[in-house]
């Protein structure tokens, strides 16, 4: 993936972040928590699958798993596992993931197919595969989470997830608002071009740069989903109101791209006034 020079220098959050994360020595991010009763209750066919996973899956277990994802069963596998970890206890996550499969001709075969351009040529030509022939109800978050996992379990470089936290965390320290409601392969290009330029001054890769936004993120914003826990909402009303907001984004995230260009607009300026008002 190569970097064309950056809009914007190194955010000085990110800055921030990277030291933060070497000081400490803590993961960006813990592993995600999730109901196996839930995701049987769609999936029963898997049991065995399901049953051999571990309470809490982390990027590096969702990895593993994508090992084998050039073929049909490896890429339902693949996708299984990193839907779990991208949504983690959220109650709708096993009926969006199941109508992902069961709503699209070949789905399996389609993931597979993609993951053989990410092995063949890169995650850049992976997602643009994904772009010009997308799967229903599979939006840029969760198809970029599987992008990620399935790079990351190959010898190319890890494509970075763009999904509604690290949107917010751009368009807050950079003043960027990437368009992900729709496959737009110039928007992540621009945001792997983006993160490349930016981990060469830390010696990190962009998959890593990716997980220090969300790390910072999570612990800025405490947000309520995929184990973004808002760390504290009693008695403050501003805190309470951006964690409803962010249920309201998660939902049209996987909806259907019209009806999330519909609502995106009006939920940017509600996430606007919200924070002038937690400013004030």
């Amino acid at each position: 993936m190569a970097a064309t020079p950056p809009d914007r220098p190194v955010p000085s959050a990110l800055r921030t972040a990277v030291r933060q994360w070497r000081e400490n020595g803590e993961p960006p991010q813990r592993a995600s928590s999730w109901s196996r009763g839930s995701w049987l209750k769609y999936f029963p066919g898997r049991q065995a699958f399901l049953d051999s996973l571990p309470d809490s899956v982390d990027r590096a277990e969702a990895a593993r798993h994508a090992a084998d994802a050039v073929t049909p069963e490896g890429a339902e596998q693949a996708f299984l596992v990193a839907m779990i970890w991208g949504y983690g206890p959220v109650g709708y996550g096993p009926w969006r993931t199941a109508r992902v499969l069961t709503e699209n001709p070949h789905a399996a075969d389609r993931l597979a197919e993609v993951a053989i351009v990410a092995r063949d040529s890169g995650g850049l030509d992976a997602f643009r595969a994904l772009a010009h022939e997308p799967l229903r109800y599979l939006g840029v978050a969760f198809g970029t989470k599987y992008l990620r996992f399935v790079t990351a379990a190959l010898p190319v470089e890890t494509a970075p997830i763009l999904d509604a936290v690290v949107r917010r965390w751009l368009a807050a320290h950079t003043g960027w608002h990437p368009n992900i409601d729709e496959w737009r392969p110039a928007v992540y290009e621009k945001y792997v071009a983006w993160l490349t330029s930016w981990s060469t001054e830390f010696d990190l890769d962009a998959d890593m740069v990716e997980q220090m936004i969300f790390g910072s993120a999570i612990t800025q914003e405490g947000s309520a989903l995929w184990g973004e826990q808002w760390a504290s909402t009693a008695g403050s009303p501003a805190r309470m109101a951006r964690a409803a907001l962010l249920d309201l984004q998660r939902l049209f995230e996987t909806a259907d791209s019209q009806a999330a260009l519909e609502a995106r607009e009006h939920l940017d300026e509600l996430d606007r006034i919200i924070q002038r008002g937690w400013t004030m």
